[in-house]
């Protein structure tokens, strides 16, 4: 009796509302549209596909919500029928993706609200890198409104009490990596690279990316003529702006931070690193910077960028890293820079600048040649990489064949130990270069020189 009380208190209410909102020139009372738009979709056979999907998903259930805000793009049966999506064969999981993928949460988008042109509008999904919304691409320039590159507004806006839907001719694909780049219309070169050597399949896969994409402005600056490029160096060169995690722009860590990519280019093939920085603005290896952040796909994050990115030796990034300018400078002045530009493979235990401050005093009293011999203790030949270190290694360095030893105790960070067991920390591991890997630490290494 209370249920029934209510009801006919909200319809009464609601035909009171249409009426009194009625102006004088008003020929017939607006009547409000009773009922949520999953009474609607349910309501009406020529959405009995969608609508199938929605309740299989659980999802019809929060276009039920009275007081909600929605957006729904409703692909009608002939849509579902048109994409050769078989309810019976594709997995709950792939199919909530697919649905949650037609409506907008917290906006109501009526037609005079869409944007002439291209814009962009969050869809209720979270399948982005970390839980990030991707968003839906309308194009407004044309006879009708197109989303996503392929489906057609045919229909609507129809209201409801939560919302308006709309009836599309075809049902929304969430989009890749390569399906964002595509859309957006700045990275046709990529896109031509990345498909010669079948990369584009890759970025099309399931996985977490992030793809630091050189615009087509940034390619014909490059002076790059990539026809001369072959298949394996291209690769190589597109694989660099990659990395094999999804980070979107928020995430990158403030100041200077060092991430690993997909190019396998380093010695032994390792794989070679980026160095990011974060200040006022984001920058890749001091030379490219971000200029279209955070193009979302269901498999990671594109950042635009405005040059082609170049492959760092061990000196690049010792020259271009903030925390060893002391480094640099001691490098220069003992005139090692230039070997460390050589094939290598040479690993280098870089003290930050606090190093060389904390050990100014014992630096002073050194020669030339002493401070040659102090440099080349911190190098080595090959390519050693954190994960071939183990507990009491030996290593033996380009100083006279001067050693000192890796201490890694059970639960403990590693540590280096000098002959005279001083012991220093690292404090980033693996920057990979494309003639060796540097590993920054926090204190200078003294060799023995009174031999």
């Amino acid at each position: 009796m209370l249920r029934s009380y209510r009801l006919f208190t909200f319809l009464l209410f609601a035909l009171v509302l249409g009426f009194s909102s009625c102006g004088e020139d008003d020929e017939f009372p607006t009547v409000p549209v009773i009922g949520t738009i999953a009474d609607n979709l349910q309501d009406d056979p020529e959405f009995s596909s969608f609508v199938a999907a929605l309740e299989r998903t659980g999802q019809i259930n929060f276009l039920d919500g009275p007081t909600a805000r929605l957006t729904v793009f409703a692909p009608n049966n002939a849509a579902f029928a048109a994409a050769g999506i078989d309810l019976g064969s594709i997995s709950d999981e792939e199919l909530g993706n697919i649905i949650s993928y037609h409506y907008l949460n917290g906006e109501i988008l009526r037609d005079g609200d869409i944007a002439d042109g291209r814009s962009l509008y969050d869809a209720r999904n979270s399948q982005g890198p970390g839980g990030a919304n991707v968003p839906i691409t309308f194009d407004n320039s044309g006879g009708s409104i197109m989303l996503q590159g392929m489906a057609n507004i045919t229909a609507g806006p129809v209201e409801a009490v939560n919302g308006v839907y709309y009836t599309i001719d075809n049902v929304l694909m969430p989009p890749t990596l390569v399906d964002r780049a595509t859309l957006d219309g700045n990275f046709t070169i990529l896109l031509e690279a990345l498909a010669r050597v079948g990369l584009d399949d890759v970025l099309s896969e399931d996985g977490d990316y992030t793809v630091f994409a050189p615009t087509d402005d940034a390619f014909n600056a490059s002076g790059i003529n990539l026809s001369t490029v072959s298949d394996e160096n291209l690769t190589d060169l597109l694989l660099y702006h990659v990395l094999g995690t999804g980070i979107p722009a928020a995430d990158i860590p403030a100041g200077q931070s060092f991430q690993t990519t997909l190019s396998t280019d380093g010695p032994d093939d390792s794989m070679l690193s980026l160095m990011i920085t974060n200040d006022d603005s984001v920058t890749v290896n001091g030379q490219a910077m971000v200029v279209a952040p955070d193009f979302y796909g269901t498999n990671g994050v594109i950042h635009g960028i405005d040059d082609v990115l170049e492959m760092q030796s061990i000196s690049d990034f010792l020259m271009k890293a903030n925390q060893l300018d002391s480094l640099e400078a001691a490098l220069m002045a003992a005139g090692l820079d230039d070997d460390l530009m050589m094939d290598g493979p040479f690993t280098v235990f870089a003290p930050v600048n606090a190093a060389f401050t904390a050990a100014a005093d014992t630096l002073a009293t050194l020669d030339m040649s002493g401070i040659q011999e102090v440099l080349l203790y911190h190098v080595l030949s090959g390519n050693i990489q954190s994960d071939s270190l183990s507990d009491n290694q030996v290593i033996t360095t380009l100083s006279s064949g001067q050693t000192f030893s890796i201490n890694m105790e059970e639960d403990m960070a590693p540590t280096i130990v000098t002959y005279d067991s001083t012991m220093v920390n690292f404090i980033t591991t693996d920057v990979q270069g494309t003639n060796g890997v540097v590993h920054l630490i926090d204190g200078i290494l003294l060799p023995n020189l009174e031999d």
